[in-house]
């Protein structure tokens, strides 16, 4: 690949905006590197604060200029994206410093030239992206060659942080790192080579060391998959508690602890049996979080699924809107039963059962019945677009923050619930408007 050369002059001033801490990119690009439509975005990385989303910088006079929130932690994403391809790379600064990048950008990797930290950043990103596609592309590698690659990314991370200029937190996040994208790796291996996960001889454990040296501290918080990894160690069959117990008394860390429980409870909350044992399992939650002062919004969050159990009254907190805008009362269709359909425009299994819906309601003879579709969709105009395109009618409504699909604990869609006449739910999961007359016969029973 073309080498694109690009001079990074990055000109950090700490401004105020709206109260928000800034930090100004002005990133000077050689105009014979500029393609038409090459993008450049800097993503801050945040220990204690909410996950910083990547912002794309102005091009203007061959200069990307932009403001940034800062970084709690010091550490950001360099993302620069040209035609198909997208290409990202670590990078650290202090406050106090105005660091000048020269980057290359060679064969997909990102190379930090001048800089000795982002230089040892820059050439571990590259190091272990090489990996990745060395294992995926080079098929039919023994257990023994994969072994040796993945060992050497291990042993060649180490050597790039034992510069003496890396500061202790560079060196802490390369570690990190380190053992995220070769966990990965190996993970991965079954899908990456195609072959069983048998087929491989050696264990994790066998070229890194255990989770808790390396991620027990506040810059793996940084990463997404870390509490992932975390849950992973746990016993698979454990409960929400004796996880939560194994998260306590292995890891120190309070920020990582508070991601990984945060992970555990939603996944409690997303997969706890609300009909099968509803006092039960808020008794687990309540005592959890008592125990480990975890947020009181789980709780609440968990009461709010008591609508998921056939009998509960329509969840009160959800605020329906017609095409127009108009506030509709869901109480409007007691007296009927209503089969609802939960879906979004970008959903196309939504889509290809709005054919077989249509169909069904024009067909129905029982006049009890009345349908109603509550669209998820964030954007108004996208929903409206999409029931043009497919002659969606009758009564179509829109829900935009999802508060239906919360409450009653949907995990994905369509989904379809029917509630009765009295306006409590009769039927969770019902049957898809494909199923066809066997939904019909269903339907017209109701009575």
């Amino acid at each position: 690949m073309k080498k694109l050369v690009i001079a990074l002059l990055v000109a950090i001033v700490a401004v105020f905006t709206a109260g928000a801490q800034r930090l100004r990119f002005s990133i000077s690009v050689a105009p014979d590197s500029i393609t038409g439509d090459m993008k450049l975005y800097v993503n801050p990385l945040n220990v204690k604060l909410e996950e910083g989303k990547a912002t794309p910088l102005r091009l203007r006079d061959g200069v990307f200029t932009g403001g940034v929130p800062k970084s709690d932690s010091g550490f950001y994403q360099l993302v620069v994206v040209s035609g198909n391809s997208q290409m990202i790379a670590p990078v650290y600064f202090s406050d106090s410093v105005a660091p000048i990048f020269s980057v290359e950008i060679i064969d997909r990797n990102i190379f930090v030239k001048g800089d000795v930290e982002n230089k040892a950043l820059t050439a571990l990103n590259a190091l272990l992206g090489n990996l990745d596609r060395h294992l995926w592309t080079k098929q039919g590698l023994s257990s023994d060659d994969i072994y040796k690659a993945i060992l050497f990314c291990v042993e060649e991370s180490a050597e790039l942080s034992k510069v003496s200029c890396i500061s202790p937190a560079v060196a802490e996040y390369m570690a990190i790192y380190t053992y995220v994208r070769a966990s990965n790796a190996y993970e991965y291996l079954p899908r990456a080579q195609n072959i069983n996960k048998e087929d491989i001889t050696f264990a994790k454990s066998d070229i890194l060391p255990s989770a808790v040296s390396v991620l027990d501290n506040d810059l793996s918080a940084l990463f997404i998959q870390v509490a992932q990894m975390v849950i992973d160690d746990m016993p698979v069959k454990a409960s929400l508690n004796e996880k939560l117990e194994i998260l306590y008394s292995t890891y120190k860390n309070e920020a990582l602890r508070l991601k990984v429980a945060a992970l555990l409870v939603e996944r409690y909350l997303l997969q706890h049996n609300y009909a099968a044992d509803f006092e039960g399992g808020l008794a687990v939650l309540e005592e959890v979080t008592a125990k480990y002062a975890l947020p009181q919004k789980y709780v609440h969050e968990y009461q709010k699924r008591k609508s998921t159990i056939v009998g509960a009254a329509f969840p009160a907190d959800v605020q329906l809107v017609d095409v127009d805008g108009n506030v509709v009362d869901f109480a409007e269709f007691k007296g009927k039963y209503v089969y609802v359909d939960m879906w979004a425009s970008w959903c196309g299994p939504c889509c290809r059962e709005v054919p077989y819906l249509q169909e069904l309601e024009k067909g129905l003879e029982n006049k009890d019945v009345v349908f109603v579709s509550i669209s998820s969709d964030a954007d108004t105009t996208s929903w409206k677009n999409k029931m043009a395109e497919l002659g969606m009618h009758g009564n179509q409504l829109h829900d935009r923050n999802n508060t239906l699909g919360t409450a009653l604990n949907v995990r994905g869609i369509p989904f379809f619930v029917i509630y009765d006449k009295e306006g409590k739910l009769h039927t969770y999961g019902a049957m898809r408007p494909s199923t066809g007359e066997q939904l019909k016969k269903f339907l017209e029973e109701l009575r």
